[in-house]
């Protein structure tokens, strides 16, 4: 599913407070798929933001969040059916769209399979799909890119007045 060379990216610096280019929000029935792009961004020099290795013990999970939210450039939401049933996933997304409005924060939402109900508050996000052949480029083509280059590229001026919505596939991020 993640078959791509991404070495020809230049992999950004990290700013002072930064100490990851991305924090990746995902449900855990999705480890395997998760991980595996995880690696390949590790792999590709990024460094990679997640739960089971990043959260410290002894803190609360919220504090936790916060944090590894703050101290990354970038947020990546792995949305699939579990991850919008998820309450901890969709806190993270939570969080991470207040640190988007705070901070002007980027959030990459992937979707890792289609027709996935999007609950209204992310709906707004526009997203790429992790089927599409080019996927892992386009992906490392936006964590690569500096954070005031992508202001304003994950709102969509649009909402559906439901509380859920059916995702439209022809709302993909496009890269120019």
């Amino acid at each position: 599913m993640f078959a791509t060379n991404l070495d020809y990216h230049d992999v950004p610096s990290l700013r002072d407070g930064e100490c990851y280019h991305v924090f990746i929000s995902y449900s855990s029935t999705d480890y395997e798929r998760t991980h595996s792009l995880i690696d390949q961004l590790e792999e590709c020099g990024l460094q990679v933001c997640y739960h089971e290795r990043d959260f410290i013990p002894g803190r609360t999970v919220l504090e936790n969040m916060s944090d590894c939210i703050q101290e990354s450039q970038k947020v990546l939401l792995v949305l699939s059916s579990e991850f919008v049933r998820s309450r901890w996933c969709l806190l993270e997304a939570n969080m991470s769209l207040f640190r988007d409005c705070l901070e002007r924060k980027p959030i990459v939402p992937v979707l890792l399979e289609p027709g996935v109900s999007i609950p209204l508050h992310l709906c707004h996000l526009t997203y790429l799909e992790a089927n599409n052949p080019d996927f892992k480029n386009k992906l490392l083509k936006v964590l690569c890119t500096p954070n005031q280059q992508l202001q304003g590229s994950t709102v969509v001026p649009f909402q559906l007045p439901d509380s859920q919505i059916h995702v439209n596939p022809s709302r993909r991020l496009v890269l120019h």
